[in-house]
């Protein structure tokens, strides 16, 4: 195969060992999420190389010897130009040192919550950090018995840690605000599941079913890592053809869940059921079968319990991110989004959950503010969030690529609110 000169400056050419990337070197490689990376600006040294990956050449860009962030601010700005084929890999030998950074920086973040941010609850983000951890080797495809086993780990500590619910669910939203390069969605969701199903279902839950529903937690987007990142992140309104796109996940997670059971990863029919399931809405308008109502009632055509538990956790959790296409909503704002579309909701899980998240409010909103949390707000401002404060690393990079009048214009016209409800399938 003739391959094109790689489309790096002769600087780095002449810096950096590259060579083609084939198949079997591929197979040496584990890739590295935006989000992840973001955490390297955080640490001072690394005992391992990292590597870009630009049409079909592989760059051992940093080397260990050579990290800073100057060499980091280039990688993300290449990263994160609109529709650049790059990415960045690790060896995979190299991945339990990367993986002890990430938990490294992350346990540091928490910390820094706990001492700055008032009535943040330890449990709460204990559990979370394990969780994140275990959220995380999903997303990065290829999983195996191993990945299931510490998905199960971390759902068990949900159950063992005897989580309290409105604590929990304060802490989850103040942490995202606070700090939103902490927000793993699949965690935050698997959290929810657990205080959903430990709490408010009308009917009362086992310590094991309360697990499982955090394990399909952690595994309900494991589709999202087939849909091509510039269509995910994608700033402006999306194409029909893109939104057909975005629903797609449904089924790439349940025929990659599959596929993984098939090689002998301990995956139950349920967790993948969940996976396809939980854009289904109660009322028929969801996808991808436009299923509708309580399996328990129909059989044929229901939506299975577990799944409309996950779909409740799924758009609340969604709702209170900061996404290139939309702002983030304060608690109070996203529980009334999702009231202002119900119907969408079995109302058995959706009216207790409508009341716990409004005693959390009740209960932690009014409570004074020390000055300390100004304090860590300056703290944890680093080189990449000052570029747009208050969102994730990458979204505040990509946004410096593609700010434009017209998205200006959308957020004037209330596109944003629009746009966030259609990519959660309302």
């Amino acid at each position: 195969m003739n391959l094109k000169a790689p489309p790096i400056r002769e600087e780095t050419r002449n810096r950096c060992v590259v060579v083609p990337l084939t198949n079997e070197l591929s197979q040496k490689l584990v890739t590295v999420s935006l989000e992840h990376f973001h955490f390297l600006f955080d640490i001072q040294k690394v005992d391992f190389s990292l590597f870009i990956s630009v049409e079909g050449w592989l760059v051992e860009f940093i080397k260990a010897k050579e990290f800073s962030k100057e060499l980091l601010d280039e990688v993300w700005s290449a990263c994160l130009k609109p529709k650049g084929a790059f990415g960045v890999c690790i060896w995979k030998q190299d991945r339990p040192k990367f993986e002890a950074v990430i938990n490294q920086v992350r346990g540091k973040k928490l910390a820094r919550l706990m001492a700055y941010v008032p009535h943040m609850d330890k449990k709460t983000l204990d559990v979370y950090n394990n969780l994140s951890a275990s959220s995380q080797l999903v997303v990065k495809g290829g999983i195996d018995e191993e990945v299931v086993a510490r998905v199960r780990a971390s759902a068990a500590q949900i159950v063992s840690s005897v989580l309290d619910s409105q604590a929990a669910l304060y802490t989850l939203s103040k942490m995202i605000t606070c700090d939103p390069t902490l927000y793993d969605h699949s965690a935050t969701v698997a959290m929810m599941c657990a205080i959903i199903s430990n709490e408010m279902v009308d009917r009362p839950m086992s310590d094991k079913e309360v697990m499982f529903l955090a394990e399909c937690g952690l595994f309900h987007d494991a589709g999202k890592t087939c849909v091509p990142s510039e269509i995910l992140n994608k700033p402006g309104k999306l194409t029909p053809e893109e939104f057909d796109e975005i629903k797609k996940h449904t089924v790439y997670g349940r025929n990659e869940l599959l596929d993984s059971a098939k090689k002998g990863a301990p995956i139950q029919d349920l967790v993948i059921r969940v996976a396809y399931e939980h854009h289904e809405k109660f009322t028929g308008r969801g996808y991808p079968e436009g299923r509708k109502g309580r399996l328990e009632s129909d059989p044929h055509t229901g939506i299975h319990l577990y799944s409309r538990i996950c779909m409740i956790a799924d758009v609340y959790s969604a709702l209170l991110m900061k996404r290139v296409y939309k702002e983030a909503f304060e608690p109070g704002q996203a529980l009334k989004i999702m009231i202002e579309c119900n119907d969408d909701y079995d109302p058995l899980i959706f009216k207790p959950f409508v009341g716990m998240v409004a005693d959390s409010l009740k209960k932690f909103q009014n409570l004074a503010a020390p000055v300390s949390t100004v304090s860590y707000e300056k703290e944890t401002k680093g080189k990449v969030i000052q570029v747009e404060p208050g969102r994730t690393a990458a979204e505040s990079l990509r946004s410096a690529h593609e700010k434009s009048k017209e998205k200006e214009k959308e957020k004037e016209s209330g596109t944003e609110l629009s746009e966030a409800l259609r990519r959660k399938g309302a």
